[in-house]
């Protein structure tokens, strides 16, 4: 029976292996977001194939298992062993079918972030056709621009099923029925849990959902001039009606017309987060061949932490920053740990606990204390205005909720079965979930990155919008002391910034999830806090 000295020897080892492959990997992909050349992609593509190489090695596995299969009294040393096997069990089976998988994501990825679609034989960009989608009124513009944001699924949908294919392959080699089941296994949740939560909020937003489409419908027909009856996909100015539709008197893009870097770096310096090195190591404006989108990435979690960013100064932008840069302050605060408190793979964050950071900041956009602060608005009209931009997230927030329910139950349903007829299946989701009544046989679900790109992630911003209304629930009643959920002001409240980076940021992985959400805010999560303050008040506790 080996000695706690002899594991912690052992895991100590791992860590400087694995950290600088990692380090590696990361750089390789920040290189190749930017720049959108095959080399660097080829690059990044070599250094996942050396990481699943050191963690296919089955005589670690095997050692890292028996080390389990003993009595550990050390919470610090079982919770490291625990990690490290996940980490290794995803990589076990056929490293040639591993290295398949690697060399088929790469490409269809490569092919996502630097794919421009095309109108007329245009080339737009992706800010370009959102802003056709947000402000055209012409029903036929409306569709060619709705119809290039999708090609790209037709163009890569083959690829892609495959890529399903060779996953499902790898996990059932695993014992798993499927990719999407082993996923969650090694990022410790349960699909009957995340099931549960998902099925009590439909429950609890289809009557406040109905009534915020049935408004978006009339006011949608007639700025486009359609009967509601014939109002289609195109008409709800985003991809995949996963945001509020601009139909308010008030239009916040016209609040945000100064730099909205200048307001970022303003806002979380105000509540205690340095965010200045994160910025200078990011890259903040659009550019040919670069990734299109937004993301935060932590190079080697020690403090090397960047973003990713397309930016215009508008509403869509302030809220990707405060929110991309809600991830950056957790990574930063997670760096700043001794290895001998927080070791290599305890300094990390859950994928939906940081979905929450960052979501509970990006709301700020659409908040009248921060837009009081930081942009130059009358006061007076904000006060005419306050329940406009209420009303403005909630609808935000019922919108987002029912569309992560078709990519959350599209995504299980792909995996458990990527021969049936998808593109029925995606448009009766959308009926659903949506009451978007459509159908093509087109493969749009395709179209949507994440599907190739992040398996099996989506879920985890619906989880994080759950859990963020409980921190803020928490810090408006215990840290602020207000009785009202909203319009609450953050700004120059350091005592927030010490309780998150205390409670939430600091622990990284060192508890399970769960508890760690107790420790923080007195309950496990729970989805009440999010109906509380979208739909109202209610009596029913999970």
């Amino acid at each position: 029976m080996a000695e706690l000295e002899e594991i912690k020897k052992f895991l100590d080892e791992q860590d400087n292996i694995i950290a600088p492959i990692q380090k590696a990997l990361n750089l390789s992909y920040w290189h190749a977001s930017l720049s959108g050349e095959k080399q660097d992609y080829d690059i990044y593509e070599e250094f996942q194939k050396d990481i699943e190489k050191i963690l296919h090695n089955k005589e670690t596995f095997e050692k890292i298992k028996g080390f389990l299969e003993q009595t550990i009294d050390d919470s610090i040393i079982k919770r490291r062993l625990d990690l490290l096997y996940k980490a290794y069990l995803g990589s076990q089976g056929d490293i040639d079918l591993i290295n398949e998988i690697i060399k088929l994501s790469t490409k269809i990825e490569k092919n996502f972030n630097t794919y421009l679609p095309k109108i007329n034989d245009r080339e737009y960009t992706a800010n370009e056709l959102y802003d056709i989608l947000k402000t055209e009124t012409d029903s036929e513009k409306l569709k060619q621009a709705w119809e290039a944001s999708k090609e790209i699924g037709a163009i890569i949908k083959e690829e892609l099923l495959e890529l399903i294919r060779l996953r499902n392959k790898l996990a059932q080699s695993l014992g798993f029925d499927n990719y999407y089941t082993l996923s969650l296994e090694l990022s410790e949740q349960k699909e009957q849990e995340i099931e549960s939560l998902f099925k009590y909020l439909v429950d609890s937003t289809d009557e406040s959902f109905k009534k915020v489409k049935k408004e978006i419908d009339e006011a949608l027909a007639k700025k486009c001039n359609v009967p509601v009856e014939e109002l289609k996909p195109w008409h709800y100015q985003n991809k995949f009606f996963q945001e509020e539709p601009k139909i308010h008197d008030i239009n916040l893009d016209e609040v945000y017309t100064k730099d909205i870097i200048e307001i970022v770096k303003r806002f979380y310096e105000s509540i205690g987060f340095d965010i200045k090195d994160i910025l200078e190591k990011s890259d903040l404006y659009e550019r040919p061949g670069k990734y299109p989108q937004a993301y935060c990435i932590d190079i080697d979690r020690k403090g090397d932490v960047r973003t990713i960013q397309n930016i215009k100064n508008n509403e869509k932008w302030m809220d990707t920053i405060l929110h991309e840069l809600g991830h950056g302050v957790y990574n930063q605060v997670l760096g700043q740990q001794s290895y001998e408190e927080l070791p290599f793979f305890l300094r990390d964050a859950y994928k939906f606990t940081t979905e929450a950071i960052a979501l509970l900041f990006g709301r700020l956009s659409k908040n009248k204390a921060f837009i009081e602060k930081y942009c130059d608005v009358d006061s007076e009209k904000l006060n005419k205005i306050e329940n406009e931009l209420i009303k403005i997230l909630k609808s935000r927030e019922l919108i987002f909720s029912r569309w992560s329910q078709v990519m959350f139950n599209f995504e299980r349903e792909l995996y458990k079965n990527p021969e049936q007829d998808l593109n029925k299946l995606w448009w009766d989701l959308v009926k659903k979930y949506q009451l978007i009544d459509f159908v093509r046989d087109e493969p749009d679900w395709a179209s949507k990155i994440h599907l190739s790109g992040s398996p099996v992630y989506y879920h985890n911003y619906l989880l994080g919008e759950l859990l963020a209304s409980q921190l803020h629930h928490h810090i408006t009643k215990n840290i602020l002391k207000k009785d009202s959920l909203h319009n609450v002001d953050y700004s120059g409240n350091k005592e927030i910034a010490e309780y998150l980076k205390n409670n939430i940021f600091a622990p990284g992985k060192k508890y399970k999830w769960n508890d760690m959400i107790k420790k923080a805010t007195g309950e496990y999560l729970t989805p009440k806090y999010f109906v509380e303050q979208f739909i109202g008040p209610t009596s029913q506790h999970l």
